[in-house]
């Protein structure tokens, strides 16, 4: 009786919902429409005698076509150890850090499918066919097709992949696997890879000759370069014949293993992730075609394809003298800025080359012919720095200009390195990887950089930076003037070219300026001179084309940041021309004061000190401002005069 009457409820409840579906025009079997228009009896492309031509003509153009006598390999086996530690960029603080990337030592050829078996237990991985990953998409006139590499998510046992432009194949790793993994691949070709320390050169040199594949990889350690074969079998008949690999890229792992990851104080056993050196190797790459410029960084790297940049990847000459490699070392340095934490916004070109002094400092090459720029701007921002005045590292025009600007502001950084140490470079990156936050601003990348800085060469290098214009806050000036003495010697004034310069002591003796002044009455340095009987005067013969009167103004300053309790203030030894209401301001840049107090000079021929009524004050600029005097009325007689001023410390 019960299983009658669940039965006439189950009926009653499906034919409601059929009714429902009817009434809404919809008859779905499963409750789950379907217009995805799939075959449901489809299948996987598994056919390795097909070839599929329809993009013959592109990948003939590039990356090029493999000649139907290259042996295709079937069932041949290939071993990666897959147990990296994925150092990224954000636990570098960098801009780009290189991905776990494989390279298998196979190509594929255009339009061939390629059969891959991955072992059981084996996730997380992807095969990638081609090394060329610039999207071209917008560019116009297009020298290649915009996107001409593809991925596709591996799974435990048999895979299958066809690329219609060809290209190496490299397997994209997820996570890491204790165990080497072994794979099987048919249907691709080998690649004369040369490989640092496996590959002897004359082997490889007759593997390219013999090789009629499109492109070939340069591997070591630390890095690896994608270069066209063609111009590695040009090169035999040249100058300079491409024939010792083992020479140019052990070279080439040295300047990433030295100039590069120790620099920035990577190493491959640190106990801390934030200072382990990237387990994959950077990559660089050669294209007819770029997103953007003649090079850019990234990963990898592109260069275009032409004779100059193929020999800075394989020029040992270059190498040696660092002639030639300011582009590839310019665009690895740009992965390896810290924008994040002290690399300000206007230091995009160039903190990024500071890597190319590096390595000629380690190699002991001449800096003059790194770059044309290099001789001719390194002079000329000294002679900047030097300069009186008031000066903006960020945006004086001087500094902003678009051809020697970037060499311009590298001045100072090597002026550093090369008076205090290279390790300077070191202490700067591993501060910023272990910084509690990262900078957003300018400025407090500014005082990060004068900080840390001053921290490595146990100096407060205070007066360095006001030399350069680099504005720095008086809090953290404060702070690193309690801990270190102050720079001594004018170390802006060095030249890193010729090794001269940089010793002259700096002048910190009091100095005055004024806003109006009487050239044959009064020098604004008498009231420096601790005599009461010589005084300034402001202006009053000839009379000014404009009607010249309170306020006037001076400037006060030691060249160098202080603390300041108050002021002392001494008035000429005459009634006539004795000031009454003054205002004190303070700065450390000379552009932006703040007021720290009023106050009136008694009409007295005696000193008469002012201490801050909020309490000592820091700055290096004390400005006065003279409202009015005692005359009466001030109208008739608007003249000012001071025998005497100074700061009480």
């Amino acid at each position: 009786m019960k299983f009658n009457q669940l039965t006439k409820i189950f009926a009653l409840s499906l034919l409601v919902v059929v009714s429902a579906c009817k009434k809404y025009g919809y008859e779905v079997p499963d409750g789950y429409p379907d217009n995805s228009q799939n075959v449901a009896d489809g299948t996987v492309d598994t056919n390795m005698k097909v070839i599929d031509k329809s993009m013959y003509a592109k990948a003939r153009v590039f990356p090029g076509l493999v000649d139907q006598s290259e042996p295709r390999v079937k069932d041949a086996q290939f071993t990666l150890d897959l147990n990296f530690t994925d150092q990224t960029a954000q636990n570098l603080r960098i801009s780009v850090a290189p991905s776990p990337q494989y390279s298998t030592g196979y190509y594929a050829a255009p339009g061939e499918l390629i059969k891959i078996i991955v072992p059981a237990g084996i996730e997380g991985l992807t095969v990638q066919i081609g090394a060329h990953t610039d999207n071209l998409a917008g560019k116009s006139p297009l020298l290649r097709d915009p996107l001409i590499y593809n991925r596709k998510l591996l799974v435990a046992g048999v895979n299958y992949i066809r690329n219609l432009y060809g290209g190496h194949i490299y397997i994209l790793a997820t996570f890491a696997y204790a165990n080497p993994v072994t794979f099987t691949i048919s249907g691709a070709v080998v690649s004369p890879d040369f490989i640092l320390g496996q590959s002897t050169d004359a082997d490889w040199v007759n593997k390219v000759k013999a090789s009629q594949v499109p492109w070939l990889e340069l591997r070591t350690k630390r890095v690896i370069f994608t270069i066209p074969r063609d111009k590695v079998i040009a090169s035999f008949s040249s100058s300079e014949p491409f024939t010792n690999p083992t020479l140019a890229m052990t070279k080439w792992n040295d300047v990433f293993d030295l100039d590069y990851n120790a620099w920035m104080g990577l190493s491959d056993n640190a106990p801390d992730i934030r200072d382990r050196s990237p387990q994959s190797q950077w990559r660089g790459i050669l294209d007819i075609q770029l997103t953007n410029g003649y090079g850019h960084n990234g990963f990898p790297f592109v260069g275009t394809n032409d004779s100059e940049w193929f020999k800075s990847f394989t020029s040992v000459n270059n190498l040696n003298t660092s002639i030639g490699q300011w582009g590839s070392y310019h665009e690895f340095g740009h992965n390896c800025q810290q924008g994040s934490v002290w690399s300000w916004s206007t230091l995009g070109e160039t903190t990024n080359n500071l890597f190319s002094f590096k390595v000629a400092n380690r190699i002991g090459a001449d800096y003059n012919i790194l770059h044309p720029a290099v001789s001719s701007g390194f002079p000329e921002s000294i002679t900047y720095a030097s300069g009186t005045g008031i000066k903006n590292f960020d945006t004086d025009a001087f500094m902003t200009d678009n051809n020697k600007g970037p060499f311009r502001r590298i001045t100072p950084f090597v002026q550093i390195f090369e008076k205090y140490g290279y390790g300077a470079m070191t202490y700067l990156y591993n501060q910023a990887r272990h910084a509690d936050r990262l900078n957003s601003s300018d400025i407090t990348k500014h005082n990060f950089v004068y900080e840390k800085l001053s921290d490595y060469a146990q100096i407060d290098l205070a007066p360095f930076f006001d030399a350069w214009g680099i504005s720095i806050s008086d809090a953290v000036a404060l702070k690193v003037s309690a801990k270190y003495p102050m720079l001594t010697n004018q170390v802006w004034t060095y030249n890193p070219l010729n090794k001269t310069g940089g010793a002259a002591e700096i002048s910190f003796a009091p100095s005055v300026t004024v806003s109006s002044t009487q050239s044959n009455e009064g020098s604004p340095a008498a009231m420096l001179d601790n005599n009461t009987s010589t005084y300034w005067h402001s202006q009053y013969s000839p009379a000014p084309s404009t009607a010249q009167g309170y306020p006037y103004t001076i400037v006060y300053s030691e060249n160098k940041r202080m603390s300041v309790k108050g002021m002392y203030f001494f008035p000429r030894n005459s009634t006539a021309q004795r000031v009454k209401n003054i205002e004190i301001l303070v700065s450390s840049d000379n552009i932006g004061f703040t007021s720290v107090g009023t106050t009136q000079i008694p009409n007295a021929f005696s000193r008469y000190e002012f201490v801050f009524p909020n309490g000592p004050v820091y700055g290096k600029f004390f400005k006065v401002l003279l409202k009015d005097g005692w005359n009466t009325p001030v109208a008739s007689f608007p003249y000012a005069a001071m025998a005497e001023l100074g700061v009480i410390k």
